[in-house]
């Protein structure tokens, strides 16, 4: 259940099933998701106060307006004085990005790594919100510079795994869904650094298993970028399936290594049909050793797709 839809049960509760919001609303996020955000990360409130205004959604029972139009509200939730709302938030699942191997990066891969927790930050406030968000062994000088409530140094409990390609373990929708706390190396290295996790592991001292998501038996194609991995996991948790997941959180590049991962396996026209790579990605392909051979015309190919 995502914090939108826990919103708005509580306003359910209080007999209200409209009501009038003026904020911005992020894109990928539903909108009473965005409004829950705003309550618990910036004191937003209930005001009984009538707006007009027009509809800009129905969810989970609530209409929500905002701007101006001619439908009515008799509530509003504002940035300002009013009745606190209490939301009785997920404590778990709980994301920890580990940050032990801080020092083992250069300036440039510390920069891409903060970023991958900035857009983290942003993929889980699409269904939870900064307390599912923890950043264990915070490095000296550290900063985001952005507000937010992360917690650090989270001890997470019995069930609890850690994120790893190499685990020893390979993931299934249930220990997803059951699991509790989720350990994601805080690693950026473009050189293939690949006992990375299990490294950090005996730094930090953790002793749960080593867990890789795959896709049809295979890391290749799975994004490894931390929001990706973030945003894979909640919608499974929301009743996805692993490969639908992964699919759709791919970029050009996860799928493109995939397709040329089932063209050397000799199963380029299957993979295509489930793996749905776009034009872009199709054209790249065709420029390769292995992609000429299933497209000999390339140019015209290119032309007719482009």
């Amino acid at each position: 259940m995502i914090l939108g839809e826990i919103l708005g049960k509580r306003l359910n509760e209080l007999g209200i099933n409209k009501i009038y919001f003026k904020g911005e609303i992020k894109r990928n996020r539903t909108i009473l998701q965005n409004i829950a955000v705003n309550v618990l990360l910036k004191n937003f409130s209930l005001l009984k106060k009538e707006n007009r205004g027009k509809i800009m959604g129905k969810e989970f029972g609530i209409t929500i307006l905002s701007g101006k139009g001619v439908e009515t509200s008799e509530y509003e939730i504002w940035k300002g004085e009013g009745e606190k709302i209490l939301i009785e938030y997920p404590k778990v699942p709980t994301f920890i990005i580990d940050l032990s191997l801080w020092e083992r990066h250069v300036e440039d891969e510390r920069s891409r790594l903060k970023t991958q927790i900035l857009c983290s930050l942003n993929a889980i406030r699409n269904y939870l919100w900064d307390y599912n968000l923890a950043i264990n062994n915070y490095p000296k000088n550290f900063s985001l510079n952005v507000p937010n409530n992360l917690r650090k140094d989270v001890i997470p409990d019995d069930s609890t795994i850690v994120l790893d390609p190499y685990g020893d373990v390979e993931a299934t929708e249930e220990i997803l869904r059951k699991t509790n706390y989720f350990i994601i190396g805080g690693i950026v290295d473009k050189s293939g650094w690949k006992e990375a996790t299990k490294e950090l592991s005996k730094k930090a001292g953790y002793d749960f298993p080593h867990v890789r998501i795959s896709l049809r038996g295979s890391t290749v194609g799975v994004p490894d970028r931390i929001n990706r991995i973030i945003e894979i996991i909640m919608k499974i948790r929301l009743r996805e399936k692993i490969e639908e997941a992964i699919l759709e959180m791919q970029t050009n590049s996860d799928k493109f290594s995939r397709l040329v991962l089932e063209a050397s396996r000799g199963n380029y026209r299957d993979a295509i049909l489930w793996l749905k790579p776009n034009d872009k990605v199709l054209r790249k392909f065709s420029q390769t050793r292995l992609g000429s051979s299933f497209f000999p015309q390339s140019a015209s190919w290119e032309k007719e797709n482009s």
